[in-house]
């Protein structure tokens, strides 16, 4: 049956188990409705016929886990928050879900939930999908009023999170009664992520995936910070948590990359801990390795983790101590002012050559010069500041004034 323009607007003041009953009605097929949790609102009782997975979620009241995983997997979701036409899903029988089709239901760009029609009495038609474009327009005041006392619970929850953030010396056993009254269910053990990207949208592009594993986040201008812990089914196949966490940043960058073009976000994490308490710690912690990565993008490229950084776990304090004792290495500010009189780069070559850890194929390679001129320019050094780069001692602390040469104010002072 078709559509007429308009034709819900007889079920303006309807309740939604009405809507959902005559969507079924008009594609004489199953429906349920859901919020953006995935937890079932309302269901149609048009017919006796249900796969599995309709029928799993009504008993309990939300999509089962096995079935949201799959369709993540498969890229359902990506497609209903990135696009206002229904969304047709071929069977997936190894969860128990039929053929589908589904609508997400949005205020602008906000989704606030999902209509979904099991093809199951008969096949859609073009037709049906302007059907739910309808419904799913006259679905959003039903899930407004929903989703006002959800965001009211949600901003309750990031203010916790903040608190946890932010570290103000309240007892765990404090800690932990605000997250029982919240309904809380954290992860332990669990890591801080961030990820940063100049991309405005960031958070909004990233809520499906949080959504999907149930993370507790909050945003800090150009950054999502975001509670990490192993979800059951990866806990259940062995996954670690740091295995977890890095495939859930790689997967966040590809997707980032693949969306906006853009190759400039940044993720990154603390070590992990077991305690409410330390949740602020953590966070501390992958704060200092974005702002390490910041001064260091060629060196930390690979780096995510915290317990990743080596020495340069060490560079801000040094160069902290550093600059209170008024601390300058004179030899590379002489190598420096030879390099600016005489047009060279021996300040490069040195570096080069450290980071290499000596290796003179591969320095010579990464600089892009003979072999032979570099023998050259390591004499030259050695000459100029009166150093032997076979001395273990003094090649260090050369290796490590150099990099905090780089360090940037945010870091220094």
């Amino acid at each position: 049956m078709a559509a007429q323009q308009g034709y819900f607007n007889q079920y303006q003041h309807a309740d939604i188990d009405e809507l959902a009953d005559a969507i079924g009605e008009l594609l004489n097929n199953p429906i349920t409705i859901e919020d953006v949790d995935h937890k079932l609102i309302a269901y149609s009782s048009h017919g006796e016929s249900t796969d599995q997975a309709r029928w799993s979620t009504i008993m309990g009241r939300r999509v089962p886990e096995r079935v949201l995983t799959r369709l993540w997997k498969d890229g359902v979701f990506q497609q209903l928050w990135t696009q206002d036409d229904p969304v047709h899903v071929p069977a997936k029988d190894e969860v128990g879900l039929g053929n589908r089709v589904a609508i997400a239901i949005r205020k602008g760009n906000d989704v606030l939930g999902y209509i979904w029609a099991q093809e199951v009495n008969r096949p859609f038609t073009p037709e049906d999908d302007e059907i739910l474009r309808q419904a799913a327009r006259v679905a959003v005041p039903r899930l407004l009023e929903r989703q006002g006392k959800r965001r009211a619970e949600e901003q309750r929850r990031k203010e916790f999170f903040w608190e946890l953030l932010l570290g103000n010396d309240t007892s765990e056993a404090v800690l932990k009664r605000k997250q029982k009254s919240l309904q809380l269910d954290l992860p332990s053990p669990f890591v801080i992520c961030i990820i940063e990207s100049p991309e405005p949208r960031l958070e909004q592009f990233l809520y499906p995936l949080l959504q999907r594993d149930k993370m507790l986040w909050v945003t800090d201008g150009t950054q999502v910070i975001i509670l990490v812990g192993v979800p059951p089914a990866a806990a259940s196949e062995g996954v670690t948590l740091r295995q977890y966490v890095e495939h859930f940043l790689g997967e966040t960058a590809g997707k980032l990359k693949e969306r906006f073009r853009e190759e400039q976000t940044i993720g990154v994490y603390g070590r992990a801990y077991h305690s409410l308490p330390d949740v602020a710690r953590s966070y501390r912690e992958a704060l200092q390795v974005l702002q390490v990565k910041h001064s260091f993008p060629a060196e930390t490229g690979n780096v995510r983790g915290y317990s990743e950084l080596g020495i340069y776990r060490f560079l801000p304090q040094l160069k902290r101590w550093a600059d209170a004792e008024g601390y300058e290495n004179e030899r590379l500010l002489l190598l420096k002012q030879y390099d600016e009189e005489n047009q060279t780069n021996l300040l490069q070559t040195l570096e080069t050559f450290l980071d290499t850890v000596g290796r003179v194929n591969l320095t010579a390679q990464k600089l892009h010069i003979h072999i032979n001129t570099l023998s050259y320019r390591l004499r030259r050094i050695e000459e100029i500041i009166e150093v032997d780069l076979d001395d273990a001692n003094m090649r260090t602390s050369l290796y490590l004034d150099l990099k905090m040469a780089k360090i940037g104010r945010e870091l220094g002072s």
